[in-house]
């Protein structure tokens, strides 16, 4: 049902206000003179309804296309526009932007030996622990199935660090009914940067971290140097 009224939204909020409209005039045209006002200000606050209703509904459409459904997190798309988005404000500002990106070590076992609901409980804690440690500046998002990314906006390569070595510290020591464990890979940037080569330099230092697992590996861009 949903999913129809997703598809149909517009023809029925078009067709709804052309036939609210069409009634309005003929009543108006035909009626008793005096009720002219009445019935154009009913008209009036009935294209206003009309307009919140479709203005929620592209809300809601934006929300789910931009969101992971399980976690409730931003996705991989919005992660990109906000990582844009912070790439150009360096040209303005003189900080430093740290993107991070997390694996849960071992995943395919957790689904395998507990199965893929007790799989997805993992994913959504997971997520709970990341946004709980995260400030309101920082986006945290879905990298993939397992795998996460967080830009944190004003954050040098020793703040991105310590911010990693807190979540990997606090799901290690959180009350799962088995060992979760993460591994994560950092850098940084200073200026205006290269958004492809920047996530390769953190995807490299995933890959470092990920070969002796729950552990926090960090790896420097070039411009990141000019910061200290």
């Amino acid at each position: 049902m949903k999913i129809n009224f997703y598809k149909l939204a517009p023809a029925v909020l078009a067709i709804t206000g052309f036939i609210f409209s069409l009634c309005i005039y003929i009543i108006a045209r035909f009626s008793p003179s005096g009720t002219g006002l009445l019935l154009w200000g009913a008209l009036t606050l009935g294209q206003a309804f009309s307009g919140l209703l479709f203005g929620l509904l592209v809300t809601r459409l934006h929300n789910n296309s931009n969101s992971d459904a399980l976690t409730g997190l931003q996705n991989k798309h919005c992660f990109y526009n906000r990582l844009a988005y912070e790439m150009g404000r360096l040209k303005r500002v003189k900080t430093a932007v740290s993107i991070v990106l997390i694996d849960v070590d071992n995943f395919k076992s957790i689904n395998d030996i507990y199965g893929h609901i007790e799989g997805d409980r993992v994913l959504l804690e997971l997520a709970n622990i990341f946004k709980a440690h995260a400030r309101a500046k920082d986006t945290v998002t879905v990298w993939g199935g397992d795998e996460y990314a967080i830009i944190l906006p004003d954050t040098d390569i020793n703040g991105a660090e310590a911010f990693a070595e807190r979540i990997r510290s606090e799901v290690e020591k959180h009350n799962f009914p088995y060992k979760v464990t993460i591994s994560v890979g950092i850098t940084c940037t200073v200026k205006e940067d290269d958004v492809e080569k920047l996530m390769v330099l953190a995807d490299r230092a995933l890959y470092r971290a990920k070969e002796t697992k729950n552990k926090v590996v960090s790896l420097e861009g070039p411009l990141c140097a000019e910061l200290t």
